[in-house]
């Protein structure tokens, strides 16, 4: 974790895939949302190799809750377009 701007940057390498890579996240995420809620979280992808479902997954539900990301390669952002276009869409569906 890192701070960059006033906002905790959560910096992820290598595979976001795998129930215990995915706890990790959740858990950082989770624990920097409750000491800080209302402190801007933003997550790096770049160093990202390989998403699985249930990553995108877990990326969906943070980018519902507020959560930014950083991306550079193209698959990851192609990756996160879908995630945030998802999300977006579950959030019209639940107003």
């Amino acid at each position: 974790m890192n701070e960059i701007d006033g906002q905790l940057v959560l910096q992820v390498e290598g595979r976001l895939a795998g129930a215990f890579e995915l706890e990790l996240l959740k858990d950082c995420w989770q624990a920097a949302r409750a000491k800080q809620p209302n402190r801007k979280i933003l997550v790096d992808l770049k160093s990202v190799t390989c998403i699985d479902q249930a990553g995108r997954r877990l990326l969906q539900s943070m980018h519902g809750n507020g959560v930014d990301f950083l991306g550079a390669g193209l698959a990851t952002q192609d990756i996160l377009e879908q995630v945030m276009e998802r999300a977006n869409t579950s959030e019209a569906l639940d107003a």
